[in-house]
């Protein structure tokens, strides 16, 4: 179960725990974004993967619906065991820049705007992606990515799943940046379905690699998933 505690770096969970992320040979995130009201979503998903997973990262629009899961998996002992043990989140441009947990306590949370972490040697950013106009495309938040010298940044606001990889000049080395989308888990937009992804990221390889999945609602109202083609190419919606 996940520790409602939030660190020094703003993420959610064990500090011990978070500190030895980026050891790990291999480590797996679950990446969600813009659930938009829909934590039946949220939790549907973190139930069939998150035990599956080492982090979840949420890309923004939609906290109230991970405060909603966290408490569910304060109050519903067999759900909490499925959240990941360490909470990596950022606002979005519908979110606040705080907000509460409520437990047995009063659980006062700080909304960072960007967040870092490292996992298994790979150094990550997330954003929402607001800030750095990706409705035309990812030319700033690149930018952005590169000048923090990370490996991989992960935002949401488009609602368009989309994974590009781009060399990138750094300390005179030809190196891989990656940049991940997971989409929309309730509002998809582009003609695409509702997604979620899980990103792979291996201490001796250069390179994460990330899966997609559709999300599909039957006629009882419950939830399917399927994994689907990585979705490649620049996004631009205007």
């Amino acid at each position: 179960m996940i520790e409602l505690t939030q660190q020094e770096n703003l993420a959610i969970g064990n500090k011990e725990y978070i500190d030895s992320l980026n050891e790990k040979e291999f480590g797996r995130a679950l990446l969600l974004s813009d659930s938009h009201g829909n934590p039946r979503v949220m939790q549907s998903i973190i139930t069939h993967f998150g035990p599956l997973c080492d982090i979840l990262c949420f890309c923004g629009d939609g906290l109230l619906d991970l405060v909603e899961t966290l408490e569910r998996g304060f109050f519903d002992p067999e759900f909490g065991k499925a959240i990941p043990p360490a909470l990596f989140f950022v606002r979005g441009n519908g979110d606040n820049s705080t907000i509460t947990i409520f437990t047995d306590q009063r659980i006062p949370v700080s909304v960072p705007e960007t967040q870092e972490f490292s996992l298994a040697g790979r150094k990550f950013m997330i954003t929402h992606g607001h800030r750095f106009n990706v409705y035309y495309g990812t030319r700033d938040l690149k930018a952005e990515a590169i000048s923090r010298g990370v490996d991989v940044v992960l935002y949401g606001h488009t609602h368009v799943p989309n994974s590009l990889r781009t060399h990138v000049l750094r300390d005179g080395y030809n190196q891989l940046l990656g940049v991940t989308n997971p989409g929309s888990c309730a509002l998809a937009r582009g003609g695409m379905p509702n997604t979620f992804a899980i990103i792979d990221a291996h201490k001796d390889e250069d390179k994460t690699v990330c899966h997609y999945y559709r999300i599909i609602e039957d006629r009882f109202g419950d939830y399917n998933f399927e994994e689907m083609p990585t979705p490649r190419g620049e996004i631009k919606l205007f």
